[in-house]
């Protein structure tokens, strides 16, 4: 289910300025929310949900300067496949996505919290903690540091970053992410896809043919 697009800002003409990004929201499995939200996601030993915040400007990950979440946890906690955030990206910079790798929540070290109630993560982009980051569907170390993403994947286009809730285990979950919850700020020129573009970005990127991440219990689209 397509979202409607935040308002985009106004950005200075050909200069790279740290700013917030806009996205374009699309649910999968069993979220439920429309617009920018709230949206509830839950998920099951055999359910999972997605949340796709498709960026409206154009930027690599080493432009990223700030990603964080605001999140209520309801049922469950974090751990136990819950939640993590997944970074698509475009190495070769053609509007297709090739790659992704997982940002995961939770405190260093465990990534497990059964706290509830209202949170935020953080930014992630200052968290350089061993084991944040699963580099693994690039080739790179599935326990890994921000440090290393950034060697990795720094030049790599970003298409949208998918939240992830696939319980396993009978660690059933819900969590809401409030209206507009997903914060990423990055240094862009204000150089947004044409509109012929941005439709052909959708359908290779989000709409008609997505991969599939293959995780803990099967295929989960993102």
């Amino acid at each position: 289910m397509m979202g409607a697009t935040i308002a985009a800002l106004s950005l200075l003409s050909g200069s790279a300025l740290a700013a917030p990004v806009t996205f374009t929201y699309t649910v999968g499995g069993f979220t439920t929310g429309s617009g920018s939200g709230p949206y509830t996601l839950t998920s099951t030993d055999s359910t999972y949900s997605v949340l796709r915040a498709i960026n409206n400007e154009t930027f690599n990950f080493s432009d990223v300067t700030n990603i964080n979440i605001d999140y209520t946890a309801l049922l469950g906690g974090i751990g136990g496949g819950a939640p993590r955030l997944v970074v698509v990206t475009d190495a070769d910079h053609d509007g297709i996505a090739d790659g992704d790798f997982s940002i995961l929540f939770g405190p260093a070290g465990s990534f497990a919290d059964p706290t509830l109630g209202a949170s935020n993560t953080g930014n992630f982009i200052t968290m350089n903690d061993l084991g944040r980051y699963d580099l693994g569907d690039l080739g790179g170390p599935f326990y890994s540091d921000y440090a290393t993403a950034l060697a990795t994947a720094g030049s790599f286009g970003v298409l949208r970053f998918s939240l992830i809730l696939d319980s396993f285990g009978g660690a059933d979950k819900t969590f809401v992410i409030p209206e507009s919850g997903i914060h990423v700020s990055a240094n862009v020129g204000g150089a947004v896809p044409e509109p012929s573009v941005w439709a052909l970005m959708l359908a290779g990127f989000g709409i008609v043919g997505f991969e599939l991440r293959r995780r803990r219990r099967g295929s989960v689209a993102i």
